[in-house]
């Protein structure tokens, strides 16, 4: 054994639900964990949470949208929970990470061992930005296909509402959403193009009775993040807006324009044009009339 994994070990503490730091909302489910592993910090009790789940295939849209969501919602306060995967878990993270809030990953696997490989940096980013490593596996234990089936009703019983980016018909978020429900939890479903199999999923989840997930507006309304009355974050005042999305924003109009041309007006990569656009359409202040078609929405 190495210094570097005796030094990790050490970081790791083991809670029982005798233990006072143990989580409360793993206390009220039917099957809590006998020991979690933690690494890192935990997700106070007293503060909101969201879990951000999807495919691990999520397209640049899935992937965009769940990034978004996941820095809007931290920028408020809210904690972010996903399971570290590939795709929109993981892109959910990102999101946290980059709006300077906390986001936890609960892992199907040791907590010394970084599944999917590729994501080292997001695990080593979730601790440097005071988020935490979770699981109730021991140390070394192997990604096997059952902790993750298992691990997923911890995700939803740590999170006061789940949210569903994009998934197949048949697909493992279903087993993350069935516990959320089990659980009295709220599950909220973006919706999105009726030809794309990985919209399927959400597609048959809003069929199914989940709320149709528009815009972070909803999840404020939700866990009732209001202040005088009004969302902290849908004001129309478009003085909270960045000086980025402020100067898209005046390159629109009241009739929809292609991206081609907004491109030319703002000067901006097509890339990050979309990004902001999205940005203002999630905030009410834009809208995709079709695709590549944009204008500025009225209220």
């Amino acid at each position: 054994m190495t210094i570097q994994d005796i030094s990790l070990r050490k970081e790791i503490r083991e809670l029982t639900p005798l233990h006072e730091d143990y989580p409360e909302r793993l206390r009220m489910i039917p099957n809590p964990p006998s020991t979690l592993y933690v690494r890192g910090k935990l997700p106070p009790d007293n503060v909101p949470t969201v879990a951000i789940i999807g495919s691990r295939e999520a397209t640049p849209y899935g992937t965009e949208v769940a990034e978004t969501f996941g820095r809007m919602l931290a920028e408020k306060g809210i904690g972010i929970i996903s399971g570290m995967a590939a795709g929109a878990d993981s892109a959910g993270q990102w999101g946290a990470i980059k709006g300077g809030g906390k986001t936890y990953a609960v892992l199907g696997c040791g907590l010394n061992i970084c599944y999917p490989a590729r994501n080292y940096r997001l695990y080593d980013e979730i601790l440097r930005n005071d988020g935490g490593l979770i699981s109730e596996v021991p140390l070394d234990s192997p990604p096997l296909a059952r902790q993750f089936a298992s691990r997923n009703r911890i995700i939803s019983a740590l999170s006061d509402a789940v949210i569903v980016i994009e998934a197949r018909e048949r697909s493992g978020t279903f087993i993350t959403v069935n516990a959320a429900l089990d659980q009295g939890k709220q599950v909220f479903a973006v919706p999105g193009r009726l030809n794309d199999p990985l919209s399927k999923g959400c597609l048959q989840l809003i069929k199914d009775g989940a709320e149709i997930l528009t815009s972070p507006e909803d999840i404020l309304e939700f866990l009732h993040l209001k202040e005088n009355g009004e969302q902290l974050m849908m004001e129309k005042d478009s003085s909270m807006l960045t000086p980025g999305q402020k100067s898209v924003l005046q390159s629109l109009e009241s009739d929809a324009l292609h991206l081609d041309v907004l491109t030319k007006k703002t000067g901006l990569p097509v890339q990050e044009l979309t990004a902001m656009l999205l940005e203002l359409e999630i905030l009410g202040f834009a809208e995709c009339t079709k695709t590549g078609f944009y204008r500025r929405k009225s209220y």
